[in-house]
């Protein structure tokens, strides 16, 4: 009768425990299906970056420190496309062929690439392994997407593209890998 009792308990932990797995899954799923690659044109704020976005500080190849402000001051004047990426996202890396065209199609347009690689390392030899193009910074953050940057530009997915026009200013602000054409089309305009 114990054996009988004991496994029937165990029956009904493992029940309750596929239960709860399934409701946990169920509600990733639910929050995956509302996530959109739909461009949003600026966020909300306007056409500027929130503070904390400006006030962030990524690494250089050479292991010195800057502020996002000042990569975005550098290139005043000049059409901006931002690449959010890591070398640990298989989209990213899926990515770099049509970036390496867009590139090529848009000599003038500053290529800026902010990785959110584990390890300065990681990031390097993901650039050289790939041939990554362009600006190169590092986010040295250990929540990276869930970070105080990736909150201020709304992060949640990568790879992400954000155009600046010569202003300075937001033109394009949340675009994936499936908004290329969108993004060349903008490009084109602000030429």
């Amino acid at each position: 009768m114990k054996k009988i009792f004991i496994t029937l308990s165990i029956l009904a932990l493992t029940a309750t425990a596929c239960k709860q797995q399934t409701e946990k899954l169920e509600v990733i799923s639910t929050e995956e299906a509302t996530t959109t690659s739909t461009p949003e044109e600026t966020p909300a704020d306007g056409t500027q970056f929130k503070s904390e976005a400006l006030t962030q500080v990524f690494h250089k190849l050479d292991g010195s420190t800057i502020t996002f402000q000042e990569i975005l001051a550098q290139y005043t004047g000049k059409n901006i496309l931002i690449d959010v990426w890591a070398a640990w996202c298989p989209d990213c890396i899926k990515a770099l062929p049509e970036i390496k065209k867009i590139k090529a199609e848009f000599p003038d347009v500053v290529f800026v690439n902010l990785s959110l690689d584990k390890t300065p390392e990681a990031w390097k030899e993901a650039i050289t392994k790939y041939g990554i193009e362009g600006e190169q910074f590092h986010l040295n953050d250990e929540k990276r997407m869930k970070g105080t940057f990736g909150q201020a530009i709304e992060l949640n997915w990568i790879p992400r593209y954000i155009v600046i026009n010569k202003e300075g200013k937001i033109e394009l602000f949340n675009a994936t890998e499936k908004n290329f054409g969108e993004i060349k089309a903008l490009l084109n305009t602000l030429q």
